[in-house]
């Protein structure tokens, strides 16, 4: 399960590039009123390890999740130079591990954030597998979310958003 931590990096990293590579004046000013501003686009790595809150709590011991990979990102802007949209996509895989036991997880998502408020993430959110073969658990589709993260629209199967991860906690158990 991708933290909300790990997302809050995701979104400050493309909003950092950006102002980065546009420099504080090419965002406003006469030569910039009335043109198409091309999308800023960008890539970063995808190395984080957490504990995740949600697993860590419906297990009832303390879960580490580790993920390595790399992101893509485009920032695009309106008529005056406003970031309006940014879509990002992440790549990773890794492990959830906990009482010396590992369980691998791997995702391919593109979330698009509405600058102005709501996100849709689409893609395989989550894999998680045995490190022998069989898969736990896959959280796939469509998540849309209001300006305020709250899920107004769900398509497809996401266990985990809804805590049903029994099958990894006892994985995880020894």
């Amino acid at each position: 399960m991708r933290s909300l931590i790990s997302r809050a990096t995701v979104v400050a990293a493309a909003a950092g590039a950006l102002l980065i590579s546009l420099g504080p004046t090419t965002m406003t000013g006469p030569a910039f009123a009335g043109s198409v501003k091309q999308p800023v686009i960008g890539s970063f790595p995808i190395n984080d390890t957490n504990v995740d809150p949600g697993v860590s709590a419906a297990c009832g011991f303390t879960v580490t999740e580790t993920d390595t990979g790399h992101g893509r990102f485009e920032v695009f802007f309106d008529s005056t130079g406003t970031p309006v949209r940014a879509q990002v996509e992440e790549n990773f895989t890794g492990v959830f591990a906990a009482n010396g036991l590992t369980v691998d997880v791997a995702g391919a998502t593109r979330m698009l954030f509405d600058l102005n408020g709501g996100e849709t993430d689409a893609g395989i959110n989550i894999r998680v597998s045995l490190p022998g073969g069989g898969i736990l658990y896959i959280d796939r589709g469509r998540l849309v979310f209001d300006d305020n993260g709250n899920l107004v629209s769900e398509a497809g199967s996401h266990p985990s958003l809804h805590g049903d991860i029994d099958g990894l906690c006892a994985a995880l158990t020894p």
